[in-house]
């Protein structure tokens, strides 16, 4: 800060002082009111524009601004003119403030009889006017976090955004002839498992610009599996061919197609593909299991604006078992757990799904929905489904084979007060009608994702008498809720350090300043139907039939611990680590 903006500071706080103002150390205890949601004028969905990311830089680093990190309280009675920047705190005005307004990763509280006269604009938070309070000016409001930092000097610079640790073993260049730009790459599959070992994917993609309404894009990808199929049961290689073109100056239309061959999960939980794959590298402990499909698909989706997406797909695939195979491990030499065996067939699927995101931010959401639901209709006239344990699943009969199936994640951001965010997340999925699911459509709960409380698979739904080692996936339905509380800690992280081997740690597992997290968990996953153990089809499991836990934690952005108790009496305390936020 300049010298002349230190005064003007000085004599506002004295005259905020001789009036009986507020004191500043005291202001954490007047904005636990914020209604970080009340949106008068909002911009939503996407990423922060450009031009918007340079505004704030403009306007903070610019000699003439008042730049504050942190809270501040313009007190009743005082008047201060002047451009005005405020980067992660909450600017309150009770008095008169003559000037732009720039409030970056915060919140603006105008109080009753407080006068604002100057543009405002405010990135990653919310307005909040109160009645008799009075904003001459345009008002201009980003929910989304701008990805800055403060340097040295006290300006702000844009923060290189850290790297996925999927995303680390990657190289791509590109070049333009007329009106086509080709991306040449060759990256990992973001993940290692026992069944392709670590996927190479390579190839071109060609993008066709230049036209107002349209834009083409054609994808050429071939993948490699490093880990050797000794029975002939999986293919040599994968590929994948995508053909997409989006419509109208937005781009809200796509309409594409695609043909494929690649090793699919069964479940998309536990963990998502770059943590399993961390863990089957160094500890050899695979958490999901796959199947290969190889087919053609053709998709439609709609962008209708405010963060929700409608989207639908026809597509034919032909799905069968691989086994497991014997990728190398670092830290353990012992047998991997076999792939179980799946339903082999050719199936004809009809989905329909909706995407809503109004988070503020994607990485660490403090406000916004995240909401995903997808109905599929299935049938096979081919399918070979295996023999379970009647009490897992009645037996198929041959001929036609048709289900359907649905799954919805939504999960919910907010923000009490500058310090403390909470988050509550509910899921559910499973078997709607028709025969009953094939094994590559069911269901488990139990490990570091939904119960973490708890073992991997601890409700799997295997018949007692089920001694398969694959520990398969059984259930036909589940649901689970999760909530917790978090609040940013001040431990100095990431360390401030000069030795770029150091630096470059940091950023590659994403150190940030660590939030303690409050958590709690609860699910169940069931047969469904009539019968012994089996829950009618129009119900849910009572809640004491339901596992949960409690924990607390530390997440610093790129690696996350966790102590948590499970609540059913006799279990142990369990300890987990995470390489991403929790949900």
């Amino acid at each position: 800060m300049n010298p002349f903006n230190r005064l003007r500071l000085a004599a506002i706080l004295a005259v905020g002082a001789a009036a009986g103002a507020t004191p500043l150390a005291a202001q954490d205890t007047t904005v636990r009111i914020i209604r970080p949601e009340a949106r008068p004028d909002s911009s939503r969905g996407g990423p922060l524009p450009s031009e918007v990311l340079q505004e704030l830089l403009s306007a903070y680093n610019d000699s003439l601004t008042t730049r504050i990190a942190g809270s501040f309280l313009v007190p009743a009675g005082t008047k201060l003119i002047g451009p005005i920047a405020v980067f992660r705190g909450t600017l309150r005005v009770s008095g008169e403030l003559e000037g732009r307004i720039v409030v970056i990763n915060g919140y603006l509280i105008v109080d009753p009889g407080a006068h604002v006269s100057g543009d405002v604009l405010v990135v990653g938070g919310g307005i909040d006017v109160r009645p008799e309070a009075r904003i001459e000016g345009r008002r201009r409001i980003y929910p989304q976090r701008a990805l800055l930092v403060r340097t040295g000097d006290g300006r702000l610079a844009i923060r290189e955004p850290s790297r996925p640790l999927g995303d680390l073993a990657s190289a791509r260049t590109s070049f333009t002839t007329g009106h086509f730009k080709t991306t040449l790459s060759i990256e990992t599959g973001r993940t290692y498992n026992r069944v392709e070992g670590l996927p190479i994917v390579f190839g071109p993609s060609v993008v066709r610009e230049g036209l107002p309404n349209v834009e083409g894009r054609l994808d050429l990808r071939g993948i490699a599996w490093t880990a050797p199929d000794r029975t002939d049961r999986r293919a040599n290689f994968g590929y994948s061919g995508r053909l997409e073109f989006r419509f109208g100056q937005s781009r809200r239309l796509t309409v594409g197609s695609q043909v494929y061959r690649f090793i699919a999960p069964i479940e998309e939980q536990p963990l998502s593909r770059t943590e399993a794959g961390w863990s089957s590298f160094f500890f050899q402990r695979d958490y999901r299991d796959y199947y290969q499909a190889t087919g053609v698909s053709g998709y439609l989706s709609y962008h209708l604006g405010h963060g929700l997406t409608l989207e639908t797909s026809l597509r034919s695939d032909a799905e069968r078992s691989v086994p497991a195979n014997d990728p190398i491990s670092i830290f353990r030499n012992d047998a991997w757990r076999p792939n179980p065996l799946v339903d082999d067939g050719r199936y004809a699927s009809w989905r329909v799904g909706a995407h809503l995101d109004t988070r503020n931010d994607p990485t660490s959401p403090t406000s916004g929905w995240l909401v995903q639901m997808l109905w599929e209709r299935s049938q096979s006239d081919d399918a070979a489904p295996l023999s379970l344990a009647p009490e897992v699943r009645d037996p198929i009969a041959p001929g036609r084979y048709a289900f359907s199936r649905f799954g919805i994640d939504a999960r919910r951001y907010v923000r009490f007060d500058p310090a403390v965010r909470g988050a509550i997340r509910f899921v559910a999925g499973g078997w709607l009608n028709g025969d009953p699911l094939p094994v590559q459509r069911r269901l488990s709960l139990g490990g570091s994702d939904f119960l973490p409380g708890y073992r991997f698979r601890s409700q799997s739904c295997g018949a007692g008498s089920l001694t398969d080692p694959a520990h398969p996936a059984l259930c036909d339905r589940m649901m689970a809720v999760q909530v917790e509380v978090r609040t940013r800690t001040r431990m100095g992280l990431p360390i401030p350090t000069t030795d770029p081997y150091l630096t470059a740690l940091q950023r590659l597992f994403g150190i940030r300043e660590p939030d303690v997290v409050i958590l709690g968990d609860a699910g169940k996953s069931w047969i469904t139907g009539e019968g012994p153990g089996r829950v009618p089809n129009d119900r849910i499991p009572v809640l004491r039939e339901w596992e949960g836990d409690l924990g607390f934690g530390f997440d610093a952005g790129g690696i996350g611990l966790y102590l948590v108790q499970p609540l059913t009496e006799g279990r142990p305390l369990m300890f987990s680590v995470r390489l991403q936020r929790r949900f």
